[in-house]
């Protein structure tokens, strides 16, 4: 697990960041071999993966903001403003 340096968002290995296993559990789904405790688990899962998404991506939009309004108020320099 590795954390940035610029933010509280910790990245961890995730479903949707490995091809493979996608393409394993859409062949397992649509091959009904997944029991229903198995599906309610990966549903679970991948509800969990995308809230965290959402939240991460929360963030850096906060972080963007902050940037551009950094920008924003500063004056531009001679070369810029030519």
């Amino acid at each position: 697990m590795s954390a940035s340096l610029n933010s509280g968002i910790i990245y961890t290995t995730r479903l949707s960041e490995s091809d493979t296993m996608t393409n394993k559990l859409i062949y397992q789904v649509k091959q009904n071999q997944l029991s229903d405790r198995e599906l309610n688990k990966l549903q679970a899962r991948c509800s969990k993966e995308l809230s965290d998404l959402r939240n991460e991506l929360n963030v850096l939009l906060q972080e963007l903001r902050i940037i551009a309004d950094r920008n924003t108020n500063k004056p531009l320099s001679p070369s810029k403003a030519a």
